[in-house]
């Protein structure tokens, strides 16, 4: 999970991914909660930009079964 720690959108307030996130866990599920620091609800800084590819490239590896980055 990839959320914007600025993310001011009532819907969709950081604390609700936090929330998933140990209830996942907490049923044994296999789970990653990545906020990204200065970021509200639409990502704009290339750096964030590439963080989240980055998230999501190691995921299709690890899950896909090409191997982790």
């Amino acid at each position: 999970m990839i959320h914007g720690e600025a993310d001011d959108n009532t819907g969709t307030f950081p604390i609700n991914s936090e929330r998933l996130y140990q209830a996942v866990r907490g049923n044994g599920g296999t789970v990653r909660l990545v906020m990204l620091p200065y970021e509200a609800h639409g990502y704009a800084a290339t750096e964030t930009l590439e963080h989240v590819l980055w998230e999501e490239l190691r995921w299709l590896n690890l899950h896909l079964g090409t191997g982790g980055l």
